[in-house]
């Protein structure tokens, strides 16, 4: 339409002026612009029914579109983290709906239906605003590990891990992405997959492989693997002894990896494992002066 209009529109300059125009063309005119209007107003007619629909979905809790949505038992739809969160701080069997304030039940069910929805509407770019960001994040980085990127893989095993982005915590998730990751030889997966059975975190525990996994994925340059064979050289727990110099070298170069983003194959580790680190690190060096 646009194009016929501006064809139109280019011939009448063309011209003397639209006055002056044969009546045909002057009609044909007129009509296009009828058409652009309707067309204009059919499409504000679409985006004000998208947006109902986007909003009837918002999640109560989260104020945003859910990334996993579950009917509860008072008959809405939430974000499963969002509302199983709500159940767990509920006190002894005082749980109420989020929305209405009466008694409701724990039972969630999955709403595959309000799913399939969400996602053809973020798919589309029919979803604007802000309220679907999360979901937006979610669905783009599980295309890519779907289709075989080891880093997206990293990234949903730690949303899982640690609930973050709208998914619920999940360890058997967490090890199955950070298991394809570790297949496809990332080092970061290697790590997690390594932690996951060390600790038997939504797998069956396995301090023998697990441990291996974390020593090659320190051996790779990964901070956290370094910091864990730091700790346990440490301790002088789950199977390894005590040796503070062993200590001491894993700890230091978990602290240098941190600060490398180049030559860390992995995440920056937390403030807190910072501080432990630093804290063993000065009493293994307070010893070491000791016994000078």
């Amino acid at each position: 339409l646009l194009r016929r209009y501006r064809n139109l529109n280019s011939g009448a300059s063309r011209g003397s002026d639209v006055k002056d125009m044969a009546p045909g063309k002057r009609k044909t005119l007129a009509g296009v612009s009828a058409e652009l209007l309707a067309a204009e107003e059919t499409n504000k007619r679409r985006k004000s029914a998208i947006a109902a629909v986007v909003k009837e979905f918002i999640c109560p809790i989260s104020l945003e579109l859910p990334v996993e949505p579950v009917m509860a038992e008072d008959g809405r739809v939430y974000n499963r983290a969002d509302i199983q969160k709500h159940i767990d701080n509920a006190e002894d069997d005082n749980l109420r709906s989020p929305v209405t304030g009466a008694p409701m039940g724990p039972t969630l069910v999955p709403a595959v239906q309000v799913q399939n929805t969400l996602h053809a509407l973020i798919e589309s770019g029919a979803v604007e605003d802000d309220s679907g960001e999360r979901l937006k994040k979610v669905i783009a980085m599980k295309k890519k590990a779907e289709a075989g990127d080891p880093k997206a893989m990293c990234h949903l095993s730690d949303w899982y891990y640690s609930g973050r982005n709208g998914l619920h915590q999940d360890m058997k998730l967490s090890y199955e992405w950070a298991s394809k990751a570790a297949d496809l030889n990332r080092v970061e997966g290697i790590a997690y997959k390594g932690e996951h059975l060390y600790k038997g975190l939504g797998v069956d525990k396995d301090e023998v492989t697990g441990g291996t996994l974390l020593g090659i994925a320190a051996g790779k340059d990964n901070a956290s693997s370094c910091y864990f064979l730091g700790y346990e050289f440490y301790k002088g727990t789950r199977g390894l002894p005590q040796d503070h110099k062993l200590a001491k070298y894993w700890l230091r170069k978990a602290l240098e990896l941190n600060q490398d983003d180049e030559k860390n194959n992995g995440p920056d580790l937390a403030d807190g494992t910072i501080d432990d680190c630093k804290k063993m690190l000065e009493e293994l060096d307070g010893e070491s002066k000791d016994e000078r």
